[in-house]
């Protein structure tokens, strides 16, 4: 008796081929979740603090504290937030400021805040790297006037805030 043709046979090098192109396809969001999480681990290590993207309404520019996400809570908790949403707003306010560059990790990062001193001639340069910040809020921070130029000069896109200076 012949076996039945119903099924469909797939040569080695087709599953090859189909399990080349699933781990492309799913490549580029792992990179992205796993680089936001080392930046967020950062802001952890420093005790800041992170707010997502899902919480906060662009149309109204209000944050939805009782916002959830769409997705099962099993599975945010299996495979980690980053994979379902991005960081939107970091805060730093409890060790001093001596680096910025692991922010870059926080592609996605559109405000931040910085309510704490900071290294004396710190290095703002990463800040430009972030294609979507938005705004830099700057207090208790004993940042002069001059450097608070020089930074907005930096970050001309990006609306820089200092409670000790006016703006500009």
């Amino acid at each position: 008796m012949k076996p039945s043709t119903k099924f469909l046979r797939f040569s080695l090098r087709t599953l090859i081929l189909l399990t080349a192109a699933t781990a492309v396809l799913f490549a580029v969001p792992i990179r992205q979740a796993l680089t936001q999480k080392r930046g967020r681990d950062w802001v952890v290590s420093q005790n800041g603090h992170v707010s997502f993207s899902y919480k906060y309404d662009a149309n109204n520019e209000q944050w939805l504290h009782n916002a959830t996400l769409p997705y099962p809570g099993w599975l945010i908790d299996a495979i980690g937030i980053d994979f379902f949403t991005s960081v939107d707003t970091v805060v730093l306010d409890n060790k001093e400021v001596v680096d910025l560059s692991p922010l870059v990790d926080l592609n996605d990062l559109r405000c931040l805040g910085i309510y704490i001193e900071i290294k004396q001639g710190l290095d703002f340069s990463p800040l430009s790297k972030l294609p979507h910040l938005e705004a830099l809020h700057l207090d208790y921070t004993g940042i002069s006037s001059e450097e608070l130029d020089n930074l907005r000069e930096l970050l001309p896109g990006v609306r820089v805030q200092s409670a000790g200076h006016p703006d500009s």
